[in-house]
C-alpha cells in the first residue's frame, strides 16, 4: 500500500493505522520517513513484508526547502534552535555548491535518527542527552536540481541512495556557504519507483475498506518488484520452486548471473525472489500463497 505519510506523524504510527484499519496483525513500512516529514512510505501487509527489504534498497527522491541562518539540534524545523548566524545566501551562491553535493559522499548519522547503538535507536539516547558519534558511512546523490527560492530559502529536488540524510546533507551544505542551515521542509515523492502521485491517504484507505473495494490502494507485489529481472521456469520445475528446492540451472536450461537477484515465475504465478547458488537457482525469498488482499 502506497501511502501518503502526514507530517507530525511516525511511520511506525502509520503502520499500526494500517493495521487497524484492514484487521490485519501483518505489517511493516520499508523505511523510516521522519516524523515531521511527508511524503510516500510504503506499507508491506501479510506475506509481502517478505519484500520489504528489497524496496529499502532502491533509490528514493526528495522535495527539500532548506533555510540559511540557523541550525537545530534535529537538523529540521521541530528541533530546537541551537545556533543561529549572519545569512545572505542568494540563488547563485546555492547553484555554485550543489555539485560538491553530488556523487559518493560520506555522511555521519545524525543523533535524531533511527539508527542504532548498541540495540538502542540514537534519538532515544539524544533524548537523554547521550551523544554518539557513529561512523561516516558513504551514500551517493545522484541528481539535486534547484527548484526556486529567495535569500536564504531555497527549493530542491533530490535523488539519492538509500540512507542518505537530506536533513544532514542541508546542514553541510550550510557549512559548506560559511553560513548555517536546516531542512524546513521535506517531503518524499519516490522510493524505488513508487511515487507520490499514487498514494492514498490513511482516511482514503478507511473509506475504501468500509466501501469494500480497498484492493484500489493494494499494489500486487509484482508490480513494485518490477525493478528486479524476471526468469520464466517451465511448469514442470513447478513443484520443486515451491518446496524450495535448488534447481540444477543446465537442466533447466537457465542463464542466471551470480550475485544478482530475480523473480521467478512459474505457471504464472510470482514464486519468489531467486538467485543463483553454486550452479543451481535457488529461492531465498518465497512469495506463493501471499496472504495479502489480492488472493
Amino acid at each position: 500500500m502506497n501511502i501518503l505519510k502526514p507530517p507530525a506523524m511516525t511511520s511506525s504510527d502509520v503502520v499500526s493505522h494500517v493495521r487497524r484499519i484492514l484487521m490485519q496483525k501483518k505489517a511493516g513500512h520499508t523505511g523510516t520517513l521522519d516524523p515531521g516529514a511527508a511524503g510516500v512510505l510504503p506499507v508491506c501487509v501479510g506475506r509481502a513484508t517478505k519484500i520489504a527489504d528489497y524496496i529499502m534498497r532502491g533509490d528514493k527522491e526528495y522535495i527539500a526547502e532548506i533555510t540559511f541562518g540557523a541550525e537545530t539540534d534535529t537538523q529540521d524545523s521541530y528541533g530546537s534552535v541551537t545556533r543561529t548566524c549572519e545569512s545572505n545566501i542568494m540563488k547563485e551562491m546555492l547553484a555554485c555548491i550543489l555539485p560538491d553535493f553530488t556523487g559518493k559522499l560520506l555522511q555521519r548519522p545524525p543523533m535524531y535518527s533511527a539508527v542504532k547503538h548498541e540495540g538502542r535507536k540514537l534519538y532515544q539516547l539524544a533524548r537523554k542527552g547521550i551523544v554518539v558519534e557513529k561512523p561516516l558511512r558513504e551514500v551517493r546523490v545522484h541528481e539535486i536540481e534547484l527548484l526556486g527560492g529567495t535569500c536564504n530559502r531555497f527549493l530542491l529536488r533530490i535523488r539519492c541512495s538509500k540512507g542518505t540524510y537530506i536533513r544532514t546533507l542541508c546542514a553541510d551544505m550550510g557549512e559548506a556557504l560559511s553560513s548555517c542551515a536546516y531542512t524546513s521542509f521535506l517531503m518524499r515523492t519516490e522510493t524505488c519507483g513508487i511515487r507520490i502521485e499514487d498514494t492514498y491517504t490513511l482516511p482514503e484507505v478507511e473509506m475504501l475498506m468500509q466501501a469494500g473495494d480497498v484492493e484500489r490502494a493494494v499494489q500486487p507485489m509484482e508490480q513494485v518488484l518490477s525493478f528486479l529481472e524476471p526468469i520464466y521456469c517451465d511448469p514442470y520445475l513447478y513443484r520443486f520452486l515451491t518446496t524450495g528446492t535448488p534447481i540444477d540451472l543446465a537442466k533447466a536450461k537457465l542463464s542466471v548471473e551470480p550475485d544478482k537477484e530475480y523473480t521467478v515465475y512459474c505457471k504464472g504465478e510470482l514464486i519468489g525472489i531467486g538467485k543463483k547458488e553454486r550452479d543451481t537457482l535457488k529461492i531465498v525469498s518465497m512469495l506463493k500463497e501471499l496472504g495479502d488482499l489480492r488472493r
